[in-house]
């Protein structure tokens, strides 16, 4: 109902963020938090295409926050990696067990997703491949950058 035609005469289309775009938003951000010297803006921007200023800014304050329950008194690049990971996959669970034949099924297929993005012109290259299970029914995940 609320978009129903003559509700509103103007809609304004806000596109994701490109590389550079995302520099800026993570350089914002990342102002707030004490960071090590491997945290490079460009860097994470380069693990972070489709985010959107709110995904970064979660991003940041997820990294924050794993960098805080390791007690640490800096933020790094390893945070930064693990946060994607959490936001893209899920969090992991490790109480999820998988049978041996499960892990087995679950490695042919995370190697089938690698192996084609491998064969594949003009794909992301594969970065991390795992059969840890994460997030809702992921038994496994392939990440490319």
């Amino acid at each position: 109902a609320l978009l129903r035609a003559g509700r509103f005469d103007r809609q304004v289309l806000v596109d994701r963020p490109d590389k550079q775009g995302r520099v800026q938003i993570l350089q914002v951000h990342m102002k707030k938090a004490k960071l090590a010297a491997d945290v490079d803006a460009e860097k994470v921007a380069a693990l972070t295409p489709g985010f959107t200023g709110a995904d970064l800014a979660n991003l940041v304050n997820e990294a924050t926050l794993l960098a805080t329950r390791r007690r640490a008194d800096v933020v790094t690049m390893d945070d930064f990696n693990n946060a994607v990971e959490r936001i893209v996959a899920g969090l992991e669970k490790r109480n999820r067990l998988l049978n041996p034949r499960e892990r087995e099924i679950v490695a042919y297929h995370e190697m089938g997703h690698a192996l084609v993005a491998m064969a594949l012109p003009g794909v992301d290259p594969v970065h991390k491949v795992s059969i840890i299970p994460r997030g809702v029914g992921a038994l496994g995940y392939t990440i490319q950058r």
